[in-house]
């Protein structure tokens, strides 16, 4: 599809609005933007300084390969770059002195407030999503540690028999919310993984999602909201703090992710411990993941009965059918680097410390990657990655254990319901950093 870039509305990438119109609307304007500037400046309303928009498939990949030229430290989101007024009382007192002192580069002031929003409290706090190499490699492999692919492997026969349990309480012919029947099998999962007890499990995802919604920071968010968020947080910390001190009492001989993180060992000694904080959060982040891109595989198999019937009678495209969900359906719009010294891309001279969004959404539809780059087709050869998990250095940790979830639940679903539809419009939830589905009312069919 060729979009008239002189008829159609750039992309407001700031601006929670955007990501909440019609997607076909939506994805016009982005075609818009991308046909007629691959790489441009762009000035967000409100925002301090402007920033550089990556919109091509091949741009994103030369900085996703190239952390020495594109930094993660000064900021990993648009809202970074925000104008700190407008989110300090988001963040923590150390991060609100050192921007309330000044002197500070626009790159400094997003690192404050990107370190601020996930530090915990704590200024030493070193997060993998803002580190660079080699530092990042030694907070990654601690992580993976955890999440390696033999754990994944032998996870196969605990995640069907989950699968079967929720699905198995669906009724043929009745109307349900995809999202609290099997949308909930991957929270059970994660859960259990990390050593939850089942009567914390909702109450644990509540405050591992407030601890999300805090690291992206919002200037348009309500004060009160935010205090809401930060109680939240502070319990969640309370909680994982509690777990972690327990598999320590014990030597961590449990075998769940928690017991892995507390045996685990950083710069000689114990894995610091807002850092085992955080671990815990990306795997509850893993699970919620895994729930958004469910309920998107459902909604898409829902909206194309053609391509279900295929894959109920070919299960092996099914972990196809997942990478075209993600390219169709990003959970995460984009990501942001910082230019460490002055680099060419796309012909446009990006200058030293210059703030850069990759737009993943965008580069999923590139149509100089993807043939008909809009359809949906469970049958497309993937010879290149989709950008939904990020690339090089900061590509998801977790995504073996999300496809591999997910693949699994599809194909039990498929299994005992091979006709579903939906009863009515899912309602679908986004902010400039993420997107998911709050509800999806449906009927499924033996």
């Amino acid at each position: 599809m060729t979009t008239d870039a002189t008829t159609v509305k750039w992309p407001a990438w700031e601006d929670a609005a955007f990501y909440q119109q019609e997607p076909a609307e939506m994805y016009a304007s982005i075609a818009a933007q991308r046909q007629a500037a691959p790489v441009y400046w762009y000035e967000p309303p409100g925002y301090p300084t402007g920033l550089w928009v990556l919109s091509k498939w091949e741009h994103q990949r030369f900085a996703g390969s190239h952390p020495e030229l594109f930094s993660s430290r000064s900021g990993f989101a648009i809202g970074d770059a925000s104008d700190p007024s407008t989110v300090i009382h988001q963040l923590p007192e150390w991060a609100q002195e050192k921007i309330r002192d000044g002197n500070l580069s626009p790159a400094e002031t997003r690192s404050a407030i990107a370190h601020g929003k996930l530090s915990m409290g704590d200024p030493k706090f070193e997060s993998l999503m803002i580190s660079d190499p080699p530092r990042h490699g030694q907070i990654r492999s601690i992580l993976m540690k955890a999440l390696r692919p033999s754990l994944v492997r032998s996870l196969k026969p605990r995640i069907a028999e989950i699968a079967d349990e929720f699905i198995g309480e669906i009724e043929p012919g009745d109307e349900v919310d995809f999202v609290t029947t099997v949308g909930r099998v991957p929270a059970a999962l994660m859960t259990e993984l990390i050593g939850v007890p089942r009567d914390m499990r909702e109450r644990f995802i509540e405050m591992a999602s407030a601890q999300m919604q805090a690291i992206t920071i919002d200037p348009n968010r309500d004060p009160a909201e935010a205090q809401r968020i930060n109680k939240l947080v502070e319990e969640f910390h309370s909680y994982c703090g509690e777990l972690l001190a327990d598999r320590r009492d014990h030597g961590g001989e449990e075998d769940d992710l928690t017991s892995i993180i507390a045996r685990s060992e950083y710069d000689g000694g114990p894995v610091p411990h807002g850092m085992a904080i955080s671990f815990i959060h990306t795997f509850v982040n893993a699970g919620e993941t895994t729930r958004a891109l469910l309920g998107f595989v459902a909604k898409a198999l829902a909206e194309h009965p053609e391509q279900r019937r295929l894959l109920a009678e070919r299960p092996e495209l099914v972990s196809n059918a997942i990478e075209e969900t993600l390219r169709c359906y990003p959970l995460n719009w984009s990501g942001c680097r910082t230019a460490t010294q002055d680099v060419e891309v796309g012909g446009q001279l990006i200058h030293r410390d210059d703030y850069v969004l990759m737009a993943y959404a965008s580069a999923n539809r590139d149509e100089d990657v993807w043939d008909r780059p809009d359809e949906f087709d469970v049958t497309r050869p993937f010879d290149k990655d989709h950008q939904s998990f990020g690339y090089g250095e900061h590509s998801c940790p977790g995504a073996l254990l999300v496809r591999t979830d997910v693949g699994i639940i599809v194909e039990r679903l498929l299994v005992r319901f091979p006709d579903w539809e939906l009863t009515s419009e899912p309602q679908r939830w986004a902010n400039p950093f993420l997107q998911g589905l709050g509800t999806v009312p449906m009927r499924f069919y033996s």
